[in-house]
């Protein structure tokens, strides 16, 4: 009876403090702007190294480029997870001198969460956020506020501290929010009004593809094409340095070497895929002998269970999570590269692809066509596209990743598309938008 009266108490008390900081952040006292045209950016992503996880890559790369370009950088970050920290240490040491990190730890107390909203991310973590920022950012404010999401309760942060300070207020779509077809996002009712709300509240939003923007565009009143952007993912070509022509030297024999790198969960599950290499396994004992999967990085208990299910395990070999180096020596070193594409994903572009084309390895769609398989197939001439009935292309695709294992891909479109896409010139482009938003404050 006395422990939970006690956890009444606690509750109730932290019921109050998040009421109280949450009217502290939303409708607090405005802090005084920043007058001079600086490069103050207030970064608000909640993975940052020393997390591992593919999220981190593109605010990473804003922070490094950004900081050549003569930016300066607060940034602030959930704690990291140990299930997402190995290899972080590599990431960490990217982070240029001078950042001013800071790391929000969960709130101490628990609060009714009957009487607050409930957005991604957690709105908890959305008030402290915004409290130690705004704390953090007094005596040296911020000239631009960008939060990068998921999750997406950072957007909401970086909206009250964008107001606080009066200074625009830019949103990074990494994925989609309310829009989002997959489990990763957890958006519900009261998601929907706070992306209206920062979509208005937004000066630029900033998305990976163009379907992305037009989708986003078409659902949301609130988003106008002049205040909407388009700065895909990108790939770092220091990452690539000794593996520029990796099957150069000599032809590659022995089975199909086909490696997926990266992680496997819910929106690239790979149980469709096992499925189809079981019928076609069958049918075919040839590619018993004469193809090995290998996949490279984290696994959901669900994956490792659709995994589990191939009845002809010498076919599939599992590696954990490795780092960045290490997984581009396995994309160099692969006959052929895997792109799991289910049908959500059409609109968007993984991370990965951009590292699959920069390998200059053959890519095998598997699934939906996309975005995708515009860039691989149409584009690029880089990608075979196995779609339903898997099994009957299955074969056939393999046949031409055979055929194409040991020709170079990285001429043609290829290399002026490579050029396009370095993290350097798309994080130029950003910086660009950025001061253009900065000024315009100022005039």
């Amino acid at each position: 009876m006395i422990g939970r009266l006690s956890g009444l108490i606690n509750t109730a008390l932290g019921t109050v403090s998040l009421a109280r900081d949450w009217v502290g952040v939303s409708l607090g006292r405005r802090a005084q702007p920043n007058l001079g045209a600086g490069r103050h950016v207030a970064l608000f992503a909640w993975a940052l190294p020393p997390n591992s996880n593919a999220g981190v890559h593109r605010p990473l790369s804003f922070i490094c480029h950004g900081s050549r370009f003569g930016w300066r950088f607060s940034t602030f970050q959930g704690e990291t997870p140990d299930n997402q920290s190995q290899h972080g240490d590599e990431l960490l040491a990217k982070l240029p001198p001078g950042i001013r990190r800071v790391v929000i730890a969960p709130r101490s107390r628990p609060s009714s969460w009957r009487l607050f909203p409930r957005v991604d991310g957690g709105f908890p973590n959305a008030v402290e956020t915004a409290r130690h920022a705004i704390d953090a950012l007094h005596d040296d404010p911020p000239d631009i506020v960008l939060a990068s999401g998921p999750p997406f309760s950072m957007f909401l942060a970086a909206r009250w501290v964008a107001r606080q300070f009066r200074v625009p207020l830019v949103l990074d779509y990494r994925d989609e929010w309310t829009q989002c077809p997959f489990d990763f996002v957890d958006a519900g009712p009261d998601d929907v009004r706070f992306e209206r709300l920062c979509l208005s509240s937004a000066a630029a939003t900033v998305f990976t593809t163009q379907s992305h923007l037009e989708h986003q565009l078409a659902s949301f009143a609130e988003l106008d094409r002049s205040r909407a952007h388009l700065i895909p993912n990108g790939w770092e070509p220091e990452d690539f340095i000794s593996f520029a022509q990796p099957c150069a030297t000599q032809d590659r024999l022995g089975p199909l070497r086909i490696f997926h790198v990266g992680t496997l969960s819910g929106h690239t599950s790979p149980v469709v895929l096992v499925a189809a290499l079981n019928r076609m396994l069958e049918r075919e004992p040839y590619w018993r002998e004469h193809l090995r999967l290998t996949f490279i990085g984290r696994q959901s208990p669900e994956a490792r269970m659709a995994l589990a299910q191939c009845r002809f395990p010498e076919v599939i070999d599992s590696i954990d999570h490795v780092s960045k180096g290490e997984a581009v020596r396995f994309m160099a070193s692969a006959d052929a590269l895997l792109l799991l594409a289910a049908p959500e994903l059409e609109r968007y572009l993984p991370g990965k692809l951009f590292d699959y084309v920069a390998a200059g390895r053959p890519v095998l769609i598997f699934g939906s066509g996309g975005e995708s398989s515009q860039v691989l197939v149409r584009d690029l001439c880089v990608g075979v596209l196995c779609e339903s009935p898997h099994e009957a292309n299955l074969s056939d695709a393999l046949r031409m990743l055979l055929e194409r294992r040991n020709t170079s891909l990285l001429g043609g479109e290829v290399a002026p598309w490579l050029q396009r896409h370095r993290r350097d010139i798309l994080a130029g482009h950003a910086f660009t938008l950025f001061d253009q938003l900065i000024r315009r404050e100022h005039t």
